[in-house]
């Protein structure tokens, strides 16, 4: 019986999210397609849908990396840039974007404990990023994600010596999280 939910669990987890995947993609572009090819089957409809937005996103991809299409991108993202709440939300997606698309990016760079959500609790973090204070005092972003999905959770700003580090890697950590800490490693932390 164990051995069975064990199997089965992933495969279940798997199937769930490539099928959220699926139907977030195909419903972007399904209501233009569907007038045209009503009468199709629901799945060939997603299909087809999917297989266009795919096409489409090539496409731009190869536009954007010719010196025309880069100037015609030029010219719409000044044209977003004016827009008072779309300028704040596309900029803020570019620069994520951009900062995943840097070879040496990393999103999480080690696994730590903070002290969260009060004061005597522990909670697993993933640093991004490091940052220096005014007064030069050395600060992280620390990413503490939600169990077992660990693509919600809270970002905080954390002072570098209140953090602990866990001696784990950031996949220990990712198994740590999605397992609801079943799987956790023989040792760890610093043994502070």
């Amino acid at each position: 019986m164990a051995q069975g939910f064990v199997a089965f669990v992933p495969v279940v987890v798997t199937i769930l999210v490539l099928r959220f995947a699926f139907l977030a993609t195909t419903g972007i572009l399904l209501p233009f397609i569907d007038p045209a090819v009503a009468d199709w089957p629901w799945l060939w409809r997603a299909l087809l849908s999917l297989g266009v937005l795919l096409v489409v996103i090539y496409l731009l991809g190869e536009i954007a990396a010719r010196t025309v299409g880069r100037r015609i991108l030029g010219y719409g993202e000044a044209i977003l840039l004016r827009v008072p709440f779309v300028k704040v939300v596309y900029r803020a997606s570019k620069q994520v974007v951009e900062a995943f698309q840097r070879p040496s990016a990393r999103a999480f760079k080690s696994v730590v404990f903070l002290e969260f959500p009060r004061p005597g609790m522990r909670a697993v973090g993933f640093v991004t990023s490091t940052l220096t204070r005014p007064d030069g005092s050395v600060w992280k972003t620390v990413f503490v994600p939600t169990t077992p999905n660990p693509t919600t959770g809270f970002l905080q700003m954390v002072a570098a010596p209140e953090l602990e580090e866990t001696g784990m890697t950031v996949e220990e950590g990712v198994k740590m999280i999605m397992s609801l800490g079943v799987l956790v490693p023989e040792r760890v932390g610093g043994g502070g």
